[in-house]
């Protein structure tokens, strides 16, 4: 979020356009009885990270990756619990003449990853932390790359508090420790060294949405390997490219060969 505030300053006429270009008008719903492995299972068929909850032709909360590993892997609920349990209502809306920027404040203030949009009172579409900073990173990525000599975008958006798990702990435990530590991917570790790395999608799709025990499933398992990387030289466009290219969220950033953060 610091980042986005900081180029606000530069990109004043990119930040004012409204949401109506970003945002996405698809709405993936389900009814607040469906169950967890349900919307688990939407997710992955659907390659998306959230579900609005519809109610009396309403939308009355949505439920996100995070919610599913969160709120149900760390604390062991059965895959038949319904998402009303864990959504999160009301939701957060912005009107769709609103600026990226506005979302950007928006979901700073209510720690939020989703916003809804709404035109004239009705819902129409959504929009996530993902799409803009993919939109910073390319409707502004000429200005960003004059700014090559002051800032390295990447040192600023690197998380060096690097988390990690060994190979063998469960899924429930590294669940947890994403919970406590409030991150969406942890390295996974093996003979001291990094072997992959595991993220709240691969808890979703991998164990939640084909109804598994997280007790018995290792995160060695379900990691992604060989882990990829970027080095902290280049810009956030290269980073999102690069993510978008292999349909992945997280990075691990390399400094002189070495990983210093995600």
């Amino acid at each position: 979020m610091a980042y986005l505030d900081m180029i606000s300053m530069t990109f004043g006429e990119v930040l004012m356009m409204s949401l109506r270009d970003l945002i996405h008008r698809e709405i993936v719903k389900m009814g607040p009885f469906g169950t967890i492995s349900d919307a688990a299972r939407m997710m992955r068929c659907r390659k998306i990270g959230s579900i609005f909850v519809e109610e009396n032709k309403k939308y009355i909360g949505i439920v996100t990756e995070s919610d599913l590993v969160r709120k149900t892997l760390t604390k062991g609920l059965p895959p038949e619990t319904t998402i009303n349990c864990i959504m999160e209502s009301p939701l957060v809306q912005i009107d769709i003449e609103k600026s990226v920027i506005d979302a950007n404040h928006l979901m700073h203030l209510n720690e939020s990853r989703y916003l809804s949009v709404s035109e004239n009172g009705a819902i129409v579409g959504m929009v996530s932390i993902r799409d803009i900073v993919s939109y910073f990173s390319s409707e502004a990525k000429g200005t960003t790359s004059e700014m090559g000599d002051i800032i390295k975008p990447l040192t600023v958006l690197t998380h060096r508090d690097i988390q990690t798990i060994p190979a063998a702990t469960s899924t429930k435990d590294a669940a947890q420790k994403m919970e406590r530590n409030k991150v969406g991917s942890l390295l996974v570790t093996e003979d001291d060294g990094y072997v992959g790395i595991v993220t709240e999608v691969d808890m979703v799709r991998k164990v939640v949405s084909y109804n598994l025990s997280p007790d018995d499933i290792p995160v060695g398992v379900i990691m992604n390997a060989p882990i990829v990387d970027i080095d902290i030289g280049e810009s956030i466009h290269a980073a999102t490219e690069m993510m978008a290219s292999k349909g992945i969220r997280h990075l691990a950033v390399r400094e002189e060969g070495d990983i210093v953060g995600i």
